[in-house]
């Protein structure tokens, strides 16, 4: 049984040695996978960014101007609906409070 109990105690003092080495290398692999996800992400974007069919200068121009002129438009109607009806509540109520109501 001396011999075996020197095998068993080789290998015990072996393992934490072969868990390092083993730890270091799966860490060195999680690292290495890391590097290649980021690398085949850009990659991916940059075909993706290819793909896109962008549409002509001059068409953005044009939408954007559409949309400027729509926003610019409903604010003068909303700001002149609203003195509009200021103008009818001043008339109205003629300077009176809230607090003029419950008394």
């Amino acid at each position: 049984m001396p011999v075996a109990g020197a095998v068993e105690e080789s290998q015990e003092s072996s393992e934490p040695e072969a868990e390092a080495d083993l730890a270091s290398e799966l860490k060195k692999a999680m690292a290495e996978r890391k590097e290649k996800e980021e690398e085949n992400m850009l990659s991916g974007v940059a075909r993706e960014i290819d793909e896109i069919e962008w549409p002509a200068f001059r068409k953005v121009l044009g939408t954007t101007g559409v949309v400027l002129s729509v926003i610019f438009g409903s604010s003068v109607v909303l700001l002149s609906v609203n003195a509009v009806l200021a103008e009818i509540s001043d008339r109205v109520f003629a300077g009176k409070g809230i607090q003029d109501f419950f008394t």
